[in-house]
């Protein structure tokens, strides 16, 4: 028995009282500053929109306030009305506005020269009626459309509905088109050079992790995803995982008319004649307080993946050894994602909703690699001592639900109530089996000289409690909250004859509280989250057991300056965790290469950063430029380690194995900008540039590292003609060093769709091509003490897709592509 408490070291306490005398100066300021410091007086305004003909409330009517120039147009803030019509828009500086309220099917009223006030009767703009749209325009005026990315108080916001490079994709083809995020090929996903992100689903960490995820996001329809959220330096309101920041991907709910639907279909092909296809399709209704959405996607991929590599493995007091080994693998998937959201309101204030979610995905992967091995100064025919081939048939199967229980009560206004119970399970299973085929003459032999059987289960379960509390606490707002979780994985591999089984079991108690004022120009807040971390680690096949408590502290602090709806800074610290993956502890070995063999280390402690970012952002009415300075502090980074070891055969494999480093530090800058001309072209541009300074001297191979890494991104998106666009996107990373010793090269990657409406704007088809110049491959090379490796991966290929979009319901398309806006 084994017990292990983890603790930040010294250096992370020191930047830690960084942070938290940080937060304490804001709170201090914000308490000692006069109550009427605020150099422009604010107002409300407030009203109850109808139906002109029927006088019924219309609830989710968009209500804006802009500002309106003879050169620009920009909108300030909106909100959206209630179960009873009823709206109201506080807290904005006494000024002339065009108000302009609007609801699918209906024609939008305008009231320019509105002014807030301060006194509530003056506020209130009594009863506003819309009248319903009688005829189907030929052209119809969109109000309000969402751009294509925004930048808010603590993130940027990408609207991702009506790309055209989203079209007849995934999830995560969606994700990998956004700034300074990439999705790797073994499933690992990172923002701005670091692979520590949490990745939420309306708002909500998502239970998998890994490839369990990435797959998830491939079996979920593009078109079922309404924005992403990247909040780069949460508040100590969210959870602390997640070392970069959140990405949270909102799902479209569709649902502002009374009912709708919409229908997907699509093909794929690639340059390796690999075929796939993909279907989906939602339906929705709302009436009388209930609101039902049910979606349903399937998809289908065939991918090629080839690989090679040789490996020279240095011996201290004999001859050095080599391994040749070139690669080909052919994928299938199909999955099953089914998804339903059931809320119904009680009143006005009290609402009440259920959201399922079932994912049925299975994979079957077939290939071989062969394998040439030598013994002397150079790998030559008379230096060889084998040759073979190993054979994989492989089949996996993953099945998913996830359950989640929501309340929500408004006491009155910024006043409220919400609690979530969230159940998720998650089963997979594995059986891979390699032959092993031995050649006698260049030729392969019929019958395989040994034969390997790999079968894996895993079963994880996930279970929580949140509750949520807000309320004005005199001049400030106060938040607060409690969230427990449960989580716990049985795992069970047999391998040639050996059986490995474990459990391990987390619990997590964590509350918070943020208090938050608004000074004239300047929005301060600052927090505090608690956590108390519980584990056991049971390795009951070796009679083994680890367990290890600890707790930590996650203080925050921001301060947003905005003297105009055009100007923004925000300077932000906040201490996060990233917990060891299971991935990372995990004993059961991955044996798809007899040369190279994965080992779990349940002994790994949690890492801690801390974060430090100013955000500053310029809009024009031709686009934006945001500018975002940071700083990371890691303590006990994890980071892979590899050794050299003789297994049961007396076979020397290398072993890879995460391990705890010193520190790590990185500071850059990130670029953001947005562009649009007219109505005609839009684009984002995008780049990261930082310095990355390693401190491995505690492990055995010292894993020190300086290096300057870059990364940038590029899409624009143009009207070639009225219904018809083409938009391209590109992704570049050059060349760089990994340590100890090596370099990989260059990635990039190139994206292009052409899209055309049809049936009247209720439909789209869409051509897209990935990987459009057929590059996405890596070149690397890598040297240590133990070996030296040269590879060549590439996966996939150029791939051109067709698919088709049909939307249904109340209200034309049209009509509809200015709804589900969301304003903060």
């Amino acid at each position: 028995m084994h017990t292990m408490c983890f603790w930040p070291s010294s250096g992370s306490q020191r930047v830690e009282a960084i942070g938290a005398a940080l937060a304490v100066l804001i709170l201090s300021f914000a308490a000692t500053a006069p109550a009427r410091a605020q150099d422009t007086p604010t107002g409300t305004l407030s009203g109850r929109v109808v139906d002109a003909q029927t006088d019924e409330p219309l609830q989710n009517a968009t209500v804006a306030l802009w500002t309106e120039t003879a050169t620009d147009s920009t909108l300030v803030t909106g909100t959206v009305t209630g179960p009873e019509g009823r709206f109201s828009i506080d807290d904005v500086a006494v000024d002339a506005y065009t108000l302009r309220i609007s609801f699918v099917g209906y024609s939008t009223q305008r009231f320019p020269d509105t002014r807030p006030a301060r006194d509530a009767e003056d506020a209130d703009l009594g009863t506003i009626q819309l009248a319903p749209k009688t005829t189907q325009q030929g052209e119809v005026e969109v109000t309000a459309d969402r751009p294509a990315a925004r930048v808010e108080t603590d993130r940027n916001v990408y609207n991702t509905s009506e790309r055209a490079l989203s079209a007849g994709g995934s999830a995560r083809t969606v994700l990998e088109d956004l700034p300074s995020i990439r999705i790797d090929m073994d499933g690992s996903i990172s923002f701005r050079g670091n692979e520590s992100v949490s990745l939420h689903i309306n708002g909500d960490p998502a239970s998998l992790q890994g490839q369990s995820l990435v797959s998830y996001l491939e079996s979920l329809s593009a078109d079922a995803v309404e924005r992403v959220e990247v909040i780069p330096n949460p508040s100590a309101k969210y959870e602390p995982e997640g070392m970069s920041g959140i990405i949270n991907i909102v799902l479209s709910r569709d649902l502002e008319a009374k009912w709708n639907g919409g229908l997907t279909l699509g093909g794929e092909r690639d340059a390796n004649d690999r075929y796939g296809g993909n279907g989906s399709a939602n339906v929705g209704v709302q009436a009388g307080g209930w609101r039902v959405v049910g979606t349903y996607s399937h998809r289908r991929d065939s991918e090629e993946d080839t690989n090679a590599r040789t490996v020279e493995r240095f011996a201290q007091n004999e001859s050095n050894t080599w391994v040749d080994q070139t690669g080909r693998e052919e994928e299938q998937d199909r999955s099953h994602s089914f998804r339903t959201e059931v809320d119904y309101n009680f009143a006005e204030s009290t609402s009440l909703g259920l959201e399922t979610s079932l994912s049925l995905r299975r994979n079957e992967e077939n290939g071989v690699t062969n394998y040439w091995e030598y013994a002397g100064g150079t790998p030559t025919a008379p230096n060889r001592t084998d040759r073979y081939a190993r054979v994989l048939d492989n089949s996996s199967s993953d099945e998913s639900v996830d359950g989640r229980l929501d309340f929500g009560h408004d006491f009155s206004e910024d006043h409220s109530l919400e609690a979530q119970v969230r159940y998720d399970r998650d089963f997979e299973t594995e059986d891979g089996l390699y032959n092993v085929y031995g050649a006698e003459d260049g030729t392969r032999l019929s019958s395989p000289r040994e034969r390997e059987l790999d079968v894996v289960n895993e079963d994880e379960q996930d279970g929580s409690l949140e509750v949520d509390y807000s309320r004005p606490l005199g001049a400030f707002s106060l938040e607060t909250g409690y969230k427990g979780t449960l989580r716990r994985l049985d795992s069970d591999q047999t391998y040639e004859g050996r059986t490995t089984v474990f459990t391990f079991d987390e619990l997590i108690h964590a509350a918070y509280g943020t208090l938050s004022r608004g000074i004239g120009d300047f929005q301060l807040e600052a927090g505090l989250r608690a956590e108390t971390v519980n584990t056991t680690f049971d390795l009951s096949s070796d009679n083994e057991v680890t367990n290890s408590s600890y707790v930590s502290v996650y203080p925050s602090a921001f301060i947003t300056y905005k003297p105009s709806p055009k100007q923004q800074a925000r300077l932000s610290y906040s201490k996060r965790v990233d917990r060891p993956g299971l991935w990372d502890i995990n004993p059961i070995e991955d044996n798809e290469n007899p040369t190279f063999r994965e080992e779990g280390n349940p002994g790994l402690a949690p890492e801690y950063i801390h974060s430090f970012e100013l955000s500053m952002t310029q809009r024009w009415g031709v686009g934006s430029v945001s500018v975002t300075p940071y700083l990371r502090h890691t303590v006990n980074e994890i980071e892979e380690v590899r050794r050299r070891e003789t297994n049961a055969n007396g076979e020397t494999v290398i072993v890879r194995r995460a391990e705890n480093l010193s520190s790590s530090t990185s500071y850059g800058t990130e670029l953001v900008t947005t562009f649009n001309v007219g109505d005609r072209l839009e684009g984002t541009i995008s780049g990261n540039v930082y310095r990355s300074v390693t401190d491995g001297s505690n492990v055995t191979t010292d894993l020190s590292n300086d290096a300057i890494l870059f990364s940038g991104r590029g899409s624009v998106r143009g009207k070639l003609r009225d219904g018809l666009q083409l938009e391209l996107s590109q992704f570049y990373r050059p060349a760089r060093d990994i340590p100890p010793q090596g370099r990989i090269d260059r990635f990039t990657s190139t994206e292009m769709a052409l899209q055309q409406e049809l049936l009247g704007g209720d439909g789209t088809l869409t051509l897209r091509v990935d990987d459009l110049l057929n590059d996405t491959n890596i070149n690397m090379w890598y040297r240590d003490q133990d070996l030296y490796q040269e590879s060549n991966m590439q996966w996939g290929a150029r791939e051109v897709s067709l698919s088709f979009q049909y939307n249904f319901g109340s209200g034309s398309n049209s009509d509809q592509r200015g709804r589900d806006r969301d304003y903060r």
